[in-house]
């Protein structure tokens, strides 16, 4: 088959590493597979089969001649829906117009979405979403991931001031990071000793320069050094609202045995189970609580770091691409049909 993902942007994202990923893992496949974006490739990408194709949407060859064309954000719906010849897909990986980031644009996502109503999502939670908003043909066909580059053989603690790691763009409230900050915060205004580790996408802005709580901040990080990180941290803290459409940090952290306290959302339900610690999402006592917990509870850190691995290798990209083949596939044969 010859599969179109359009990507809006190839910036550092969460979204951006998975449609790299699925595109690999068919283009590995035997398929012809090739990512439609308007900037070059980040060297982190890791494609070798899968082509990508510097340029706009509306002169694409690949998205012109694509059985399956992929949309992977809002603003690559109306071109999918356009120009596909093939059958069109739009992978949802969160619910755009639910932010308050994008409050501003939610009657032109609303109305995008309804463009391609053939919607493949990463969690369950989210096929619920959708089905509120009337949208049927909505399939779950899980996370990419490969729990063994983030495998961490001998884990240590760092008792005297432990390493605590927060990821996320302090500016999109989804993220919850604000909240979690201020829980932070408090917990030093109370004595407890640590260090504050941030990962985002974006440079530290001014905002949270003013909470003076963050030790070391890490811009930009290419996800192949991620692993790194996460090795040199003893605590993960993971405050992501229900809106959030897949905590992919949360399930790197499991995976490198982090102790790890997280919001009680349905993503984070369905990655970590029981072998986490929860707060209520925004609750900002109850954020700093959870991590005060782990602090002060070697066994429960313990038990958490020897679970957190088996959980995060339930998630193999060889299984979201068994699904996407045989979505894309009866698709292609349904149009087929239908001519």
């Amino acid at each position: 088959m010859k599969i179109a993902y359009l990507l809006a942007s190839s910036g550092l994202s969460g979204g951006a590493k998975v449609v790299y990923q699925q595109a690999e893992g068919l283009a590995r496949r035997g398929h012809r597979v090739t990512i439609v974006c308007p900037e070059p490739p980040p060297e982190w990408a890791g494609t070798s089969a899968a082509v990508h194709e510097l340029g706009s949407f509306s002169s694409s060859e690949a998205l012109a001649g694509a059985d399956a064309v992929v949309a992977t954000f809002w603003t690559t719906l109306e071109p999918a829906a356009r120009a596909a010849r093939g059958a069109a897909f739009h992978l949802c990986q969160g619910i755009e117009s639910d932010t308050e980031f994008y409050a501003g644009e939610r009657p032109a996502i609303e109305a995008a979405y309804r463009l391609v109503p053939k919607k493949l999502v990463v969690s369950p939670h989210l096929v619920g979403f959708l089905h509120e908003r009337g949208f049927r043909d909505v399939e779950n066909v899980g996370q990419t991931f490969d729990a063994s580059a983030f495998r961490v053989e001998a884990r240590i603690f760092r008792e005297g001031s432990p390493r605590i790691l927060l990821p996320g763009i302090f500016e999109i409230d989804a993220k919850g990071v604000a909240e979690a900050l201020e829980a932070l915060s408090r917990l030093r205004e109370r004595g407890a000793s640590f260090r504050v580790v941030r990962l985002s996408a974006e440079p530290v802005s001014a905002a949270e320069r003013k909470t003076k709580v963050v030790d070391e901040y890490h811009c930009g990080l290419s996800p192949l050094r991620v692993p790194a990180l996460l090795e040199r941290t003893d605590l993960f803290l993971g405050p992501n609202h229900e809106v959030e459409g897949f905590g992919l940090p949360s399930l790197e952290a499991l995976a490198a045995g982090l102790p790890a306290a997280l919001s009680d959302t349905s993503s984070h339900r369905e990655i970590a189970g029981e072998s986490a610690v929860y707060f209520p999402p925004g609750d900002v006592r109850a954020i700093a609580a959870a991590v005060e917990r782990l602090l002060a509870e070697p066994e429960t850190r313990r038990r958490l770091s020897a679970e957190g691995p088996a959980r995060a290798s339930r998630y193999r990209t060889s299984d979201v691409v068994d699904r996407l083949e045989g979505i894309f596939a009866a698709a292609v044969r349904k149009r087929g049909a239908a001519r």
